[in-house]
């Protein structure tokens, strides 16, 4: 679970401390019927030693509640604070996929000091997360989901419901397994409420339910909820053996992550947006991608350097490198992001090739049109040199409509070769078309004044 903001001014979260020090069992009444949200805030915003005394006066089961909504780097802290009894009993009441997330960066050693501690059912649990590869369904699924047979009947699985809504963080509906263990369906809450007590699940049990598979990627599991409009999908094994459930909250944080890494991949600064990274560490993660950004840009110096005889002869069209250059990077850059978007929401799929790279060429070549009038009247207003304006414009038009159609197309290539197209990153098609803008602004130029 990411770390949130605090919601509660500063104000409040004093006068939290202010309750806790005079009077704790006044303290503990309030605290207890706040959100579990408002009382993260609350906890997050004491030092240690208060965090403590919060820990001595709460169950375990409601500090599982709070525990989900630290960063990681918090958690394990906070984990260290609690004696070994109570932060087991809090890890056994966490819902499963957030255990998982907490103990799977441990080492194995560790790993397995705890789960050795934990309840057996919740153990078993455990392991069978874990042997899921990281960001994949079975990996962020929730084993705490309540299961029925599709002879049982309303009433049965009401007092199913009544047994397991203080234990259980999601419940939204019943499913429906046979003998098999197979999953058959589910059932909601409404329509079990509104059915008669005698009424078989299997009569009001909706069967045309979307499952994923264990081994489905994290980000399609996002678009199969977004695109079925869910609030939960199940997860099933080969044989359709139901596995787990995946929650609509869950998902948001899944949404997050990936959005994260897609925009570390654009601007080659994956795995560094964390400020808790420090400075040596963002700078090691940072630093291969400049280097090699840095001897790319060794060749767009080598292309100004061949055609050093047109500087020589014309020093005016100097003045216009760091427009084209520009022009040629950011637009490049545009058609890269609004691909690499295109492309993890399924709408390139849906177009096809030909159409997407037309619609890019198309907005290049308009663009480039649009750019290239304008300055072209701004030159033969200040300079008034018509065949600079010409250079000018003439390479504005033609670099813009090429840096579109390579912004968009190497993603889908580097798509195509099962990769994460955000890898090519913004500064690596800066570098790559400010090398095509220059070729074609000194060819140009070249040509029309015969050097």
């Amino acid at each position: 679970m990411k770390e949130v903001k605090n919601r509660l001014d500063r104000e409040t979260l004093e006068s939290w401390k202010s309750k806790l020090d005079m009077d704790a069992s006044t303290f503990i009444t309030a605290y207890s019927n706040l959100h579990s949200n408002e009382q993260y805030q609350v906890l997050r915003s004491f030092d240690t030693d208060r965090q403590r005394k919060v820990f001595s006066l709460i169950p375990p089961e409601m500090t599982a509640q709070v525990f989900k909504w630290f960063s990681r780097d918090e958690q394990v802290r906070l984990y260290r604070e609690m004696d070994e009894a109570y932060r087991i009993r809090m890890l056994d009441r966490l819902a499963s996929d957030d255990v998982r997330r907490f103990i799977e960066p441990m080492e194995s050693t560790e790993q397995n000091d705890i789960l050795e501690r934990m309840d057996a059912s919740k153990r078993k649990h455990m392991q069978e997360l874990l042997a899921y590869p990281s960001y994949s369904a079975g990996s962020i699924m929730r084993k705490e989901f309540i299961m029925a047979a599709p002879e049982a009947d309303v009433a049965e699985a009401i007092q199913k419901l009544r047994e397991h809504t203080d234990t259980y963080e999601a419940v939204y509906f019943i499913y429906i397994v046979d003998r098999d263990h197979a999953f058959v369906g589910l059932v909601s809450l409404r329509n079990l409420l509104m059915a008669e007590h005698s009424t078989k699940l299997m009569d009001i049990c909706d069967t045309n339910i979307r499952t994923v598979p264990a081994d489905m990627d994290q980000e399609e599991v996002a678009h199969i909820i977004q695109d079925y409009d869910v609030i939960s999908v199940p997860v099933v094994g080969t044989n359709n053996e139901l596995l787990g459930i995946i929650t609509v909250d869950d998902i948001i944080d899944v949404i997050e992550f990936e959005a994260t890494e897609d925009v570390g991949e654009l601007t080659a600064s994956r795995g560094t947006t964390d400020m808790n990274l420090s400075s040596f560490k963002a700078a090691r993660k940072r630093a291969p991608w400049i280097m090699l950004l840095m001897f790319l840009g060794l060749i767009t110096a080598n292309v100004i350097g061949a055609f050093e005889e047109t500087l020589e002869s014309v020093v005016l069209l100097s003045f216009f490198i760091p427009l084209v250059m520009d022009a040629a990077g950011n637009t490049g850059t545009q058609s890269l992001a609004v691909m690499v978007r295109t492309i993890s929401t399924g709408e390139y799929q849906k177009h096809g090739l030909w159409r997407t790279l037309m619609r890019e060429f198309g907005t290049g070549v308009l663009v480039g049109l649009s750019s290239a009038i304008v300055i072209v009247v701004l030159i033969m207003l200040i300079y008034q040199e018509a065949w600079l304006a010409f250079v000018v414009g003439a390479s504005l038009l033609l670099t813009l409509s090429f840096s579109t159609v390579i912004g968009s197309i190497l993603p889908i290539i580097i798509n195509k070769l099962k990769i994460d197209p955000a890898v090519a990153s913004g500064p690596f098609i800066t570098t790559l078309n400010d090398i095509i803008g220059l070729t074609i602004y000194f060819t140009i130029a070249t040509t029309l004044l015969q050097i």
